[in-house]
């Protein structure tokens, strides 16, 4: 008894905590959400929606078998849409400027395998099909073929995890690589949680593939199955709390930019250009280095390239070609140097000796002491590699 119901108890946990994280978002989503956000919040609501009916028809395998001979080509299409629907969600959120929009090739493909399926289930008569699904993995006599596929589920769930998986990796790389010249916000910024969201999913990859090597009654009764079902509910838990806590960075450039920044980009690239008088140079160096000084923007937690613009009339890629060239580093370190560098400054402050560190971390511009200490630690560790460079 206690058996079945753990089994039960893991087939509803998935479904439970998947509506629940829809809710809870479409709810978020209409108090504090931003409109530019919106397209985050619909896929993670259709994703959400698309796990629970994909466990919902896993529960129904195990307990209405008859049912689900009618519903199978919806698990089906609930595996690999639910993929492609949460790979889409990564994409829009690491999508670089001028990137092409999501293709919809992502969902044509798993589209014609079903039809295939569908299909070919229709001449395979019913009572066959309930036996394959009662016999937990039998095949039925004559239709070898037909019965190999229907029985395949889990090891397509596993292949398709791995594939999106992969190309949601890719595209986390590429994000990093442009977000310091982007963004100061070290912690939204770094998308940590996101790599967590990887790791997991990956984790759920050999329960799946198991069932080519176990026999489904083995599967299905045993309790190691619970294992991926408990790790899928963190991963929603995961997604639904970073989203409401807007734990991530978006890179927006205003309207133009791209083209400018090509232009931009051949003229100084162009051979016979002469070099920039070092007096100008030195000029520019001084009136920026006055404007961060007067204004000080690096106290703002969410500060980003594109709000310099307005103010010191250039735009995106000259600015972050001006602080790699003058000052050795992207963007994003450069205004943490100035942070780290306030941080110092309120120490040294008798007014501000009654203050915390993490008082003190707000006031600099960090937007928690927890971001104040990731950074910090960063730039020690890049510190310490340069010298170990220089012995």
């Amino acid at each position: 008894m206690t058996k079945e119901f753990l089994q039960y108890t893991g087939f509803c946990a998935p479904i439970i905590s998947s509506l629940s994280c829809a809710m809870m978002l479409v709810i978020h989503r209409r108090t504090y959400g931003k409109s530019e956000d919106n397209i985050l919040y619909r896929l993670l609501i259709i994703y959400f929606f698309a796990i629970s009916l994909l466990w919902a028809c896993s529960l129904v395998y195990v307990y209405f078998p008859r049912l689900y001979v009618h519903i199978n080509v919806i698990y089906y299409l609930g595996l690999f849409w639910g993929q492609v629907v949460f790979y889409q969600f990564i994409y829009t959120l690491t999508r670089l400027p001028g990137e092409k929009a999501f293709s919809r090739i992502h969902y044509l493909v798993p589209l014609l395998i079903v039809g295939v399926f569908a299909v070919w289930s229709a001449f395979v008569p019913f009572e066959w099909q309930v036996y394959i699904v009662t016999s937990r993995g039998e095949f039925a006599p004559g239709y070898e073929a037909y019965s190999r596929l229907f029985t395949s589920r889990l090891i397509f769930r596993g292949i398709w995890n791995i594939l999106y998986t992969v190309l949601a990796w890719w595209r986390l790389l590429a994000y990093r690589r442009n977000i310091a010249d982007y963004s100061s916000n070290a912690g939204r910024s770094s998308l940590s949680w996101v790599t967590l969201l990887l790791v997991l999913s990956l984790s759920l990859v050999p329960p799946s593939l198991l069932s080519a090597i176990f026999p489904k009654k083995v599967l299905i009764s045993s309790i190691m199955l619970l294992l991926p079902q408990l790790l899928l509910v963190l991963q929603h838990a995961i997604v639904c709390y970073n989203m409401a806590v807007g734990n991530f960075v978006v890179i927006r450039y205003p309207e133009g930019e791209n083209s400018g920044d090509e232009d931009g980009k051949e003229k100084e690239e162009r051979p016979n250009r002469q070099e920039e008088d070092e007096s100008r140079r030195s000029e520019r160096r001084r009136k920026f280095e006055k404007y961060m000084h007067e204004h000080r923007p690096y106290l703002n937690p969410e500060l980003r390239i594109t709000d310099l613009i307005p103010a010191l009339r250039t735009n995106r890629t000259h600015l972050s070609r001006f602080i790699n060239r003058e000052f050795g580093m992207n963007f994003s370190r450069y205004i943490n140097m100035l942070r780290l560098q306030e941080m110092e400054a309120l120490r040294n402050d008798r007014s501000c000796a009654h203050l915390s560190e993490e008082e003190r971390a707000c006031m600099a511009g960090f937007g928690s002491f927890r971001g104040y200490i990731r950074v910090k630690r960063m730039i020690d560790q890049e510190e310490k590699k340069c010298n170990r460079k220089k012995i």
